[in-house]
């Protein structure tokens, strides 16, 4: 009998403190709050079992700022964004504006938190197209480092973004 008691004082304190230590480890909105800068997209090497610089989006630049109530702005740019000429024209001689905003990425979004998962249901965006649009993305994060992992696959490769946390 004696044993049995045990037992079951036994099972109590593990799910006791593995139910307190996984409460521990959830992420918070509260988490995320404030501003972070875009450092680098990566590539996962399927072959090699390990994630490398994405060449072609070097040079993006990006920020994210968490309100930390469940809303998000981003903006994202590519490098020579800043440098494109608003005066250029085509063969026609009309001005060659839509490259100019089909390479910005803006929207504003409320955003939720599940588990290692956030979602981004966006409100507003340069994109009219997106708007309801729900992005999931796998995060991580270590310190003043998040990263973000979309969960669908831009031309088959998984990607990632590393995001720093400014002060």
């Amino acid at each position: 009998m004696k044993t049995k008691q045990l037992f079951y004082s036994l099972l109590f304190l593990v799910v006791f403190f593995y139910g307190h230590s996984q409460k521990a480890k959830a992420i918070t909105q509260e988490q995320f709050k404030g501003l972070w800068i875009l450092d680098k997209y990566e590539a996962y090497d399927t072959l090699a079992g390990k994630w490398f610089t994405e060449t072609s989006r070097m040079g993006y630049v990006g920020y994210i700022i968490f309100d930390g109530a469940g809303h998000v702005a981003v903006q994202i740019t590519p490098a020579d964004y800043q440098d494109f000429n608003l005066n250029k024209k085509d063969s026609s001689g009309m001005k060659v504006v839509v490259d100019y905003y089909s390479n910005n990425l803006i929207y504003f979004a409320d955003c939720k938190i599940e588990g290692n998962v956030i979602e981004h249901k966006i409100l507003s965006s340069t994109n009219p197209e997106s708007v309801g649009a729900i992005l999931k993305r796998e995060f991580e994060i270590k310190g003043k480092t998040l990263l973000l992992t979309p969960k669908n696959r831009l031309n088959g490769a998984k990607i990632r973004m590393k995001w720093v946390k400014l002060p």
